[in-house]
């Protein structure tokens, strides 16, 4: 179970992919922190994973970006 702020966490990646529709790992911690909403950015990789293995958001291997994508499933 997630803790309170691992949650808000979960939360600010689902809202930043609704905006964004796909981000890297790298581009959704700089746009939270351009945003001043990263407390804690050492905590974003994590909540993904825990996102995605939730199945609320995709992962995707990206050849040309060298990165992993995350989106919102369709």
């Amino acid at each position: 179970m997630a803790f309170k702020d691992e949650e808000k966490v979960m939360q600010l990646i689902i809202l930043l992919l609704e905006d964004m529709h796909e981000a890297t790992t790298k581009q959704l911690i700089d746009e939270a922190t351009l945003l001043g909403l990263a407390e804690c950015p050492d905590k974003m990789p994590s909540a993904l994973a825990e996102l995605a293995a939730k199945g609320q958001i995709k992962k995707t291997i990206s050849r040309e970006k060298k990165a992993i994508v995350w989106s919102l499933p369709s």
